[in-house]
């Protein structure tokens, strides 16, 4: 049972937004390998320009990139299964 629990828990990490908690939409990842729904990230990082001009950063590691470093889940390995 702990191992199904375990298996739920990856589940979750890996397919749920950290900013709205729900499944993915639009899924794109950052190199750091956080995963967001497009729009979510997006409105994160059209306020935080506000504040810090171009710097983009990870909501879950604080690692900073530019916006053309999203990448399409497509090209993910973890979430072709």
């Amino acid at each position: 049972m702990e191992m199904a629990q375990k298996g739920a828990d990856l589940d979750q990490e890996t397919f749920c937004c950290s900013i709205c908690l729900d499944l993915l939409k639009d899924p794109v990842t950052i190199p750091c390998g956080h995963s967001y729904c497009m729009k979510c990230i997006q409105g994160f990082w059209d306020e935080e320009e506000k504040i810090h001009s171009s710097i983009k950063s990870c909501l879950n590691c604080l690692a900073s990139y530019c916006e053309k470093h999203l990448q399409p889940h497509l090209d993910v390995a973890a979430l072709k299964k």
